[in-house]
């Protein structure tokens, strides 16, 4: 008997959810004229690569990149001369001398390092900032796309294995984002500027 309640009790609620879930249907919004949900696919990742924005994003990027580089390389290049210097002068030197010395060295080498790292955090920064600029013209987009289709979902293609290519609504949004955003400003800061 107590088998039978349980058993009872859950086919119970099996059936409570269900009606939940029609009904919850039933009052969601329509935005197709047969009531159906309308889903489209969007390859995100093929947006990011392709849009005309990430190419001048990347070409900033880099150039600012190789500034950065160019500056730490003569940088570092000086300091091997210094560190080459201090090893010809270590046998003529006092040995406080030449400790002095190799650690004012040091010193310059670890500032040398913190330096590089905080260009690469500029780096960093300048490329999280211009990307999140693309990533809200893209909502943007695909917002407005979806009212215009009355799409009720849009699924992120890395997230569906097969589908029909007439759901795929990225070169649509590609095209409009090239329109509408074909350049991102990008920002290198300093940490702490605003």
């Amino acid at each position: 008997m107590a088998r039978w309640t349980k058993a009872a009790c859950a086919a119970l609620l099996v059936g409570l959810m269900a009606g939940t879930v029609n009904a919850a249907v039933a009052k969601a919004p329509e935005a197709a004229a047969s009531g159906s949900p309308v889903i489209a696919v969007l390859d995100v990742q093929l947006v990011l690569r392709n849009a005309v924005a990430v190419k001048g994003i990347r070409t900033a990027i880099d150039a600012r990149r190789k500034g950065f580089e160019d500056e730490i390389e003569l940088v570092r290049k000086d300091l091997k001369a210094e560190e080459q210097k201090l090893r010809q002068q270590s046998t003529i030197l006092s040995p406080e001398a030449a400790n002095e010395r190799r650690r004012v060295l040091e010193t310059k080498f670890s500032d040398l390092r913190r330096k590089a790292e905080q260009r690469r955090g500029i780096l960093e920064r300048a490329f999280v900032g211009a990307t999140r600029k693309l990533r809200n013209e893209i909502a943007k987009v695909l917002t407005q796309l979806m009212a215009e289709q009355k799409i009720t979902i849009t699924l992120a293609r890395t997230a569906v294995l097969v589908f029909d290519e007439r759901l795929n609504v990225t070169s649509e949004v590609l095209r409009r984002l090239d329109k509408n955003l074909p350049n991102v400003t990008v920002e290198f800061k300093k940490p702490g500027k605003k």
